[in-house]
């Protein structure tokens, strides 16, 4: 699905992205090189890049933290999908509105999915940032951040529409259990792992340094490290709330899942924005 921590915290203010742990021969052997002592002996030593199990294991204790600190926002939104999908299976006089949204979906095409996400994570979430600040004005530190996002999830909403037509195909347009496990490790461990993930992250770095490329390409040097740092500790954070989540998305029929991702999404951001807002505030 998406990587949705990333994109409203991109300074990593809100998570503990403390850096991993190093074994005890890394940070004994490299310490003054870490310090920047220079005594004109030559060339500092090298630092070890970090062991993979001290990544695996520091991106687990940062995305099993901020997984806890939005488990119950996640809960909300869970048990609401819930309830539409209740409502659709369950209540046959609510399916005028889902036919609705079909109708509309169908005479917009791609553009639904594309104009839809870009302002559910972009608009939504700096209108949202305004509402909660003490000054309630919207500045052009909102524009560019607005902007960026919805054309990042714009384009992703595009991947998103042409993805889930081809699961369709591939995967079937059943509920079963077989074909909703299908879907749902093929967008959180392929789809997500390969593309959601550092597409998002290196986009949100390029911004962050001012829309400059060369700083974001040192930061990525080596990609092992920085895919390991920083790439992987937003994963395992979005897992705990995108595998439910695409569960319940690709139990509804293929016209109505990226309507409903798109309204996942819209809530789920909303609800991450309020809660980034009181968590700053109580840190001021």
């Amino acid at each position: 699905m998406f990587i949705i921590h990333q994109s409203l915290v991109a300074d990593g203010s809100y998570f503990d992205n403390s850096e991993p742990q190093r074994r005890r021969h890394f940070r004994g052997r490299n310490r003054l090189a870490v310090t920047g002592v220079d005594w004109n002996t030559g060339a500092a030593i090298p630092v070890d890049p970090p062991d993979w199990d001290d990544m695996i294991d520091s991106s687990l204790r940062i995305g099993v933290n901020a997984a806890k600190k939005t488990f119950k926002p996640a809960l909300l939104i869970w048990a609401v999908m819930i309830g539409i999908a209740a409502l659709y299976y369950l209540l046959p006089a609510s399916r005028g509105i889902f036919d609705a949204i079909t109708a509309f979906q169908n005479r917009t095409g791609v553009y639904f999915a594309s104009i839809g996400m870009g302002l559910a994570v972009g608009v939504l979430v700096e209108c949202v940032k305004v509402l909660t600040s003490t000054e309630k004005r919207w500045t052009r530190a909102n524009t560019v951040n607005g902007t960026f996002n919805f054309l990042v999830f714009g384009v992703m909403g595009v991947t998103q529409y042409y993805r889930y037509a081809w699961q369709v195909e591939v995967f079937g347009a059943g509920n079963s259990f077989r074909e909703l496990t299908a879907k749902v490790l093929f967008d959180q461990f392929i789809w997500t792992v390969l593309f959601a993930n550092p597409y998002q992250a290196i986009l949100y770095l390029w911004k962050n340094n001012g829309f400059v490329w060369k700083p974001v390409f040192e930061l990525m040097s080596p990609f092992r490290t920085f895919w390991g740092t920083q790439m992987l500790p937003v994963l395992i954070s979005n897992w705990a709330f995108w595998i439910p989540m695409a569960y319940l998305v690709y139990f509804f029929p293929p016209e109505l899942q990226v309507p409903m991702a798109i309204l996942a999404v819209s809530i789920w951001v909303v609800l991450l924005s309020f809660l980034t807002a009181k968590t700053s505030d109580a840190e001021s």
